[in-house]
């Protein structure tokens, strides 16, 4: 098939509300914001408050034109937009051929009869998403009304990690298609089966083939480029269908449980000698399942259950499980153990994103050890460069359709038509991905109701709209009609899938009302069976906070700025106790109070990494009980100071680093329960370890440790086992305000250092330290310190192998380093508590 690509630069044009007009040089793919961005007639939108001066932009109606020559004109030609934003009538040579209302939708528009040779004038008008949905009746919603009415990005009517920027525009590309008699429509590829035999592959194809004497020639490849299947085929019905069985193949899996081999599929339809269409697509070989076995009345689990549901005040009376059952991803008949983020838009202006930075940003997070990323359904369907790089590295997939924490005019005809097309578009485009596991219907639409209610938020969505073209389309993938789902209500923790961060009231009042003396129980307090969404909250590092504020800003008195690109929800809760006021009560309470702009800065970073290795060391060491963890949010959509582990310019904020460790394929974690102090040895990995632990009490100011218990340890695969248990009296009357309890375990798989601390960390007497840089050269790093030193952060426009790390007196360790997404390099600073 012949492709006229329309990409490139168009005229545009403004009309205001009052009809003055406003001329620019517009782009494509791109979007009103980022042209007149570009030609200065905005400012950058990400600095300070200049996202205030833009906002006038979505009360306008905006128009691209361009022109394009033909020298031959073919039957049955079509335009084809693979995304407009939002509402748009469509006009070739004057005359109009189409109309659009959906942001996620691709459109195709039949333009035979309608082209003339030479010059065409091709014209898209937009009009204002806000003036198109007044009148319209709002409904019960999180953040702003107008959006539940408008099929395109919600998160930017705004959101409490990202501006307001209701842009329009051709976000992505345009071409003129002529095809030939037959072209391939769609390709779908799974694994139908898997067992001692070896794996079946089931090809499903939907051909457009005209009269007769096509042929497809179909052709498989393995991983390494060796041909192992072929065929040729007569094209003589539009839907055909073919089962490849493939002997001793080569499975891919999440990473960190094995390697990511991709097959080849080539399918071609030919003519004679002509080919007339084609198509090739990647593909791993790999089952899911997700494995929801009930617990067994007075079973461990099962009390454990009846424990956390109790637990005030975060689930007492919201928890109405009577009976419980775990959430367990199965990979290829393995259990997995889901440590991962949820992902979000990387730009307010999707035409933005480049693959790059996508390539970085999912080659980073295996780097961290995630295996797994949600998107969340208030962003988008990402481009295909982002489910790729899945694909290459490992990381688990889930996908949600495109609603987010709102009631939805799920009556309208219309709405529920677009949900169903939508569907169907995103489906076709993203089955093939291995990375995706499974499609969930919304966020958090649902989280009130329950299987056994006839009606709640988000049902018919799911149930009429959605999950019938999944179960049409791609039936070999999981469908979950909501997330959080599964308990009564959805959101429990005994059941299923939930969000923590529906206990963000509850946090709030705990950081603002309490000294936090018993954060460790506090933060225990949020195990669940499989967390979809569990929050974190920190500040950027000093290179990225100084691209969007001033030194001022920074470190001065005035908070403004700060309080902006942190953001806030609209809670009732918030209102008076934002959320930056929490990660101040946070930093306070935890490592004292800030002396200067400087501390504050590393306390406002280092809550982060402490929330999320308690956190996840939680998770871990009550491995199958519980089963997945997803922090709220892995990556940024616009400079800001808040969910993320993952800043928008890319560099890893502490709490990237505090995964990275307590993610590890094999961790150490201490516990304090029922009067013993526990050394856990959490496995994640399908091979037996063996090793030595060492517990001891580290002193401050003396390498020697006081007290010191070791044992050698086995665990099984995929297990955490405490591996270790001593009397609490044996500790607690050596340990004090000078020293610390520290454990390190060493085997065949490497090693690991935990901590624990009984206190808060401001309650650590930390004496003055010298830590130093001893030797350096471009990659790499070797750091001292006389004194023990907790967490060292190392600031500078890298990538490190390791950060806010704890150091022993008279200890050294080397640190690597990279440059990361357009980083510059320069100098590395270095801090730490109580520096």
């Amino acid at each position: 098939m012949k492709k006229l690509a329309l990409n490139g630069e168009w005229k545009g044009l403004g009309i205001s509300p009052t009809g003055e007009n406003l001329e620019f040089i517009g782009t494509v793919p791109g979007c009103v914001h980022t042209d007149l961005w570009a030609e200065g007639k905005i400012s950058d939108p990400y600095y300070r408050y200049n996202a205030e001066e833009c906002q006038w932009i979505e009360n306008w109606d905006w128009e691209y034109e361009r022109t394009f020559v033909l020298e031959e004109i073919s039957e049955n030609s079509y335009l084809e937009f693979e995304g407009l934003d939002t509402y748009t009538d469509i006009y070739l040579n004057g005359e109009k051929i189409g109309r659009t209302d959906d942001m996620f939708l691709s459109y195709r528009f039949n333009v035979s009869g309608k082209l003339k040779m030479g010059i065409n004038t091709l014209k898209v008008k937009f009009y204002s998403c806000i003036k198109m949905t007044e009148g319209k009746p709002t409904f019960y919603y999180a953040f702003t009304g107008e959006r539940t009415n408008i099929r395109r990005m919600q998160c930017t009517f705004g959101w409490d990690w990202v501006q307001r920027f209701v842009t329009c525009g051709i976000w992505k590309a345009v071409q003129l298609c002529m095809p030939e008699k037959a072209q391939v429509e769609s390709v779908y590829v799974y694994t139908r089966s898997l067992d001692d035999f070896g794996a079946q592959i089931g090809i499903d194809m939907e051909l457009n083939v005209q009269g007769e004497g096509a042929y497809v020639n179909m052709k498989i490849s393995d991983p390494n480029g060796l041909v192992i299947f072929k065929k040729h085929r007569l094209a003589v019905e539009n839907t055909m269908l073919e089962n490849v069985d493939i002997a001793k193949p080569k499975l891919w899996w999440p990473s960190g449980y094995g390697e990511q081999p991709l097959y080849t599929l080539n399918i071609e339809i030919i003519d004679g000698e002509k080919q007339l269409d084609c198509r090739e697509l990647k593909f791993g070989i790999r089952t899911v399942r997700i494995l929801q076995l009930p617990d067994i009345e007075n079973s461990e689990y099962y009390k454990l259950s009846q424990k956390i549901k109790q637990h005030p005040p975060l689930l007492a009376g919201g928890d109405r499980n009577e009976d419980f059952s775990g959430f367990i991803v199965l990979i290829n008949g393995k259990p997995i153990m889901v440590k991962g983020a949820n992902w979000v838009p990387q730009e307010p202006f999707p035409s933005l994103q480049c693959k790059e930075k996508t390539d970085f940003l999912i080659e980073l997070a295996k780097e961290g050890n995630l295996n797994m990323l949600r998107v969340w359904g208030g962003g988008m369907f990402e481009h295909e460069d982002f489910y790729n790089a899945c694909d290459r590295y490992g990381i688990l997939v889930s996908q949600d359709f495109l609603m987010a924490c709102a009631k939805y005019p799920e009556e309208n005809p219309w709405f529920m038509e677009r949900l169903g097309q939508e569907a169907a578009c995103a489906v076709k485009r993203l089955r093939n991905h291995t990375s995706l596991i499974w499609w969930t219907g919304d966020n958090e639409n649902a989280a009130e109701g329950n299987e056994n209610m006839q009606d709640y938020p988000g049902r018919k969505a799911a149930l009429l709209a959605i999950g019938p073209v999944v179960k049409l389309l791609d039936p070999w993938r999981v469908f979950i009609p909501s997330s959080p789902f599964g308990g009564v209500p959805n959101k429990s923790s005994t059941k299923g899938i939930t969000h923590n961060s529906f206990y963000s009231g509850d946090f709030l009042s705990y950081a603002k009302n309490t000294e936090l003396l018993n954060y460790l129980d506090y933060f225990q307090g949020f195990l669940a069976r499989f967390v979809a969404e569990a929050p974190v909250v920190g500040a950027p590092s000093i290179v990225s906070l100084r691209k969007f504020m001033t030194h001022e800003d920074i470190y001065g008195d005035n908070d403004a700025i700060w309080r902006y690109h942190t953001k806030n929800n609209p809670a009732p809760e918030f209102k008076t106790f934002e959320l930056y006021d929490a990660l101040k009560a946070l930093g306070e309470k935890l490592f004292g109070s800030f002396r200067n702009g400087h501390d504050r800065l590393f306390k406002l970073q280092y809550v982060e990494y402490e929330w999320v290795r308690i956190t996840l060391e939680v998770f871990r060491r009550n491995k199958w009980y519980s089963s997945g963890l997803l922090f709220w949010m892995y990556n940024d959509c616009w400079p800001a100071s808040g969910w993320s582990i993952v800043d928008y310019y890319g560099l890893p904020k502490a709490g990237f680093y505090g995964f990275k460790r307590a993610a590890k394929s094999v961790i150490a974690s201490i516990e304090k329960k029922e009067g013993k102090y526990n050394v856990f040895v959490c496995n994640d990995t399908f091979q037996a370890i063996s090793g030595k632990a060492s517990l001891y009490i580290q002193p401050f100011c003396e390498a020697a440790a006081l007290v010191k218990f070791e044992c050698d340890f086995q665990v099984e695969e995929n297990t955490s086992l405490s591996v270790m248990s001593i009397e609490e009296a044996q500790i607690d009357k050596i340990i004090n305000e000078k020293s610390i309890l520290l454990c390190d375990i060493a085997g065949n798989f490497g090693e690991d250092r935990a901590f624990f601390l009984a206190k808060r960390p401001q309650d650590m007497q930390l004496p003055k330290a010298n830590v130093k840089i001893i030797q350096k050269d471009n990659s790499s790093m070797t750091v001292e310190t006389d004194v023990y030193v907790h967490a060292v952060g190392l600031e500078g426009d890298y990538l490190f192998d390791d950060n806010y790390f704890i150091l022993t007196p008279n200890e050294k360790k080397a640190v690597h380093y990279k440059k990361g997404y357009q980083s510059k390099g320069g100098d590395i600073d270095i801090t730490w508590l109580g520096k």
